[in-house]
């Protein structure tokens, strides 16, 4: 059985993104996409916008940060990526499980959940609010 094209789209934004190319990915999300980021992470909250997803991926780039998926399935509005994601620098090295949900339209991410499976361990790796930073 072939993958549902939402599916294989989402599987492009994830190799653009570990490829470093936030041009590919801005073509493959909505201009008004929204991200719901949980946890106590400097990220935290909804990012609203492509300019907003596309900074929040910049400021992932050459952290560390990882990312590969598990299993990935859709249909015509849903998927759901069944990922691992973690951070590999010198002092910090872990990683955690995370149920991607997503809302497609017209072929393009136009919503996006994380429900990662250790919150504590999820906010490690995206790194501690602007409050507590040194």
């Amino acid at each position: 059985m072939a993958e549902h094209p939402n599916a294989t789209a989402y599987r492009r934004t994830a190799a653009a993104f570990r490829a470093g190319d936030l041009a590919a990915i801005e073509e493959l999300i909505e201009e008004d996409v929204v991200w719901h980021i949980p946890g106590t992470n400097r990220w935290a909250g909804d990012l609203r916008g492509r300019e907003a997803v596309a900074a929040f991926l910049a400021g992932l780039i050459g952290t560390g940060f990882w990312l590969t998926e598990h299993d990935v399935f859709g249909n015509d509005e849903h998927v759901c990526a069944l990922s691992v994601v973690g951070i590999h620098q010198p002092d910090l090295e872990v990683e955690t499980r995370v149920v991607n949900v997503f809302h497609f339209r017209g072929g393009r991410q136009s919503e996006r959940w994380f429900f990662p499976e250790s919150l504590a361990l999820w906010d490690q790796i995206l790194g501690a609010p602007p409050s507590e930073q040194a």
